[in-house]
């Protein structure tokens, strides 16, 4: 197997001159930042602390999703390792030949779709990135962007090779396209396979996050819905979810909130819903004080982002469905036998991956530890380069033996300096042992680096949420309206809530029936203003007890080169009527 630095070179010489993710990468973590600027200045902290608390009562909540999943008629299974996964995930396919799978991190991670394949069922990766690196067959480069690596033409000439007829490579078209195949297989599927953001212990109820519908399509169309996450994805209650979704939207893709957020509740009627629980090592993280904390990844991409080696060297180079910081960490962790021991090893220990993480996870201090795992058990490191460093700890180790290593570094550079080849040598000296050294000289010495801009959040306008509400809905191209007459193909829905600082409504009940949502020409909701919070984690009072979705613009993608493209699965057009109730509102 190729070792990362082998990978690494061939993909960086493939790409010539081609910048590659780089601009892509420093425009999403700008973009990112102002987005977080939004938040509330807590939001990190509560995201922290609802990961935090899941991952060290992982035996309890599980207890508990296990009796509230029962309640709602949903099956809990768990998994000790990758084959069983894909074991229990084929028992409960049962006589189901045609699958729709939506993008999990943990399916690839146990080789779901391959294994699946090899016994004669046919899966169809239904996320439109996903879909192009399945026909690419390398697999994806970035969490949240798998096809993040391809631009436009390669995307074009593979589509092609399907059986694609395409004379343009506008993103556009090519979206429209893969979208085109995918609604078309939804129609004649026979289940679906998503993953899970987080499952709820105390009502069993599942979250997801996703942008195109077809999460949407998946959990309302077929007779049969699979959930395959990992252990560590419970989470307490409804507040956690939340406060989780409040930061994760914002850092993996600088946007407010995803198109659709899935609090899915009781199957529908004749439908069969079931949970798989994957463990493959974790439980064996959980146990180790020093990376237990990596259980808390909300698999949001931030660290990857601003990982200069991830940029250089590109997601494809980790080999693992695991890549940057979070990936030379987890990898090692999940796969012992030896594959991904030279991950810790592909960074350059800058510290911007535990700096930006939204859930402070310590990943520097984490690879520190892994590779001195690595060195300690030898699996990294030859005998020549242990018994330098052996020599260099000995040296170094009191006082008295740095003196005299240091006079005799001095004789040695002395001496180099009169072979051929050395003589820019001569001269050069070592400073004194025990001189001093100020800090203040340091940073007068230092360049003076121009100060960073900073985006200020906006203000809440004097009139209230209402108007911070069509702020941001408006930029996510909604229309507000006081009054819309409905037309052949509309669907009218009433809101339960909506969140001014994301432009989102929430839908509940009989409204958040995706199978009429996304067969709409327009959806238009009526809200009433007095319902309006004004951040995602205030809204848990609205979401009721059975489905319930938070709605954020219409459904839309960015898989091939970060472009927007609206109206994947359902509506392009989402209008909100706020009328009734204003008057009152503005005049308490």
């Amino acid at each position: 197997m190729s070792s990362f630095r082998e990978r690494a070179a061939q993909d960086i010489e493939a790409r010539g001159e081609d910048p590659g993710v780089l601009p892509l990468m420093r425009q999403l973590v700008v973009d990112s930042h102002a987005m977080l600027s939004r938040a509330p200045a807590d939001a990190a902290q509560r995201a922290q602390d609802a990961r935090t608390h899941a991952v060290d009562n992982m035996a309890r909540l599980h207890a508990e999703v296990r009796e509230k999943l029962a309640e709602r008629s949903i099956g809990y299974h768990r998994a000790a390792s990758a084959e069983d996964a894909v074991a229990i995930v084929e028992l409960l396919l049962g006589s189901a030949k045609r699958v729709a799978k939506s993008k999990s991190m943990v399916a690839e991670e146990v080789g779901l779709t391959h294994a699946l394949r090899n016994a004669r069922i046919d899966v169809l990766e239904t996320d439109i990135g996903e879909y192009i690196v399945d026909v690419d067959g390398r697999g994806p480069s970035h969490i949240t962007a798998p096809a993040l690596h391809l631009n436009r033409a390669r995307i074009r000439e593979l589509l092609n090779r399907t059986g694609a007829s395409l004379d343009t490579d506008d993103p556009e078209q090519l979206s429209r396209y893969v979208r085109d195949v995918v609604g078309d297989y939804f129609t004649r599927c026979d289940a679906a396979i998503t993953g899970a953001n987080a499952v709820i212990a105390s009502s069993g109820r599942i979250a997801i996050v996703e942008n195109e519908g077809n999460v949407a399509l998946g959990v309302s169309h077929p007779r049969l819905h699979i959930v395959i996450t990992g252990i560590e994805k419970v989470v307490a209650d409804e507040a956690g979810a939340l406060s989780v979704l409040e930061v994760l939207a914002a850092n993996a893709t600088a946007q407010p909130l995803t198109a659709f957020t899935h609090f899915l509740g009781e199957p529908l009627p004749g439908q069969e819903r079931h949970v798989v629980f994957v463990d493959h090592g974790r439980s064996a993280i959980a146990a180790d004080r020093r990376y237990r904390d990596a259980l808390r990844c909300i698999r949001c991409g931030a660290c990857m982002n601003t990982c200069p080696v991830y940029r250089a060297a590109g997601g494809l180079s980790f080999g693992s469905p695991y890549m940057g910081p979070i990936g030379a960490v987890i990898s090692p962790l999940l796969w012992r036998d030896g594959r991904a021991d030279d991950l810790p090893f592909a960074s350059s220990l800058c510290g911007a991956c535990t700096e930006i993480c939204p859930v402070g996870i310590p990943l520097h201090r984490m690879l520190l530890d892994l590779r001195g795992d690595a060195v300690e058990d030898h699996r990294a490191g030859n005998r020549v380069e242990r018994a330098a460093w052996a020599m260099w700890a000995r040296s170094l180790g009191s006082g008295r033996r740095g003196r005299m290593a240091e006079r005799f570094a001095r004789i040695g550079i002395k001496a180099a300096g009169l072979a051929p080849g050395f003589g820019r040598l001569v001269g050069k000296r070592l400073p004194r042992s025990g001189a001093r050294h100020s800090l203040d000289m340091l940073r007068a010495s230092a360049p003076q680096a121009e100060p960073k801009p900073t985006t200020v959040p906006p203000a809440i306008p004097d009139t209230g949420l209402p108007d911070l509400f069509r702020a941001r809905a408006g930029l996510l191209g909604v229309t507000i309206a006081e009054q819309a007459t409905l037309q052949e193909g509309d669907r009218r829905l009433k809101a339960t809530a909506a969140i001014a600082s994301t432009g989102s409504v929430v839908l509940t009940g009989e409204m958040a029936n995706r199978r009429e949502l996304l067969a709409a020409r327009r959806v238009v909701v009526d809200l009433d203003p007095a319902t309006i919070v004004e951040y995602p984690h205030q809204v848990e009072p609205y979401l009721g007890d059975g489905d319930a979705l938070i709605l954020t613009g219409a459904s839309r993608t960015a898989d091939i080169e970060k472009k927007i493209v609206r109206g994947i699965h359902g509506s392009e057009e989402l209008v909100v009527v706020m009328g009734e109730g204003e008057a009152e509102r503005r005049g308490s």
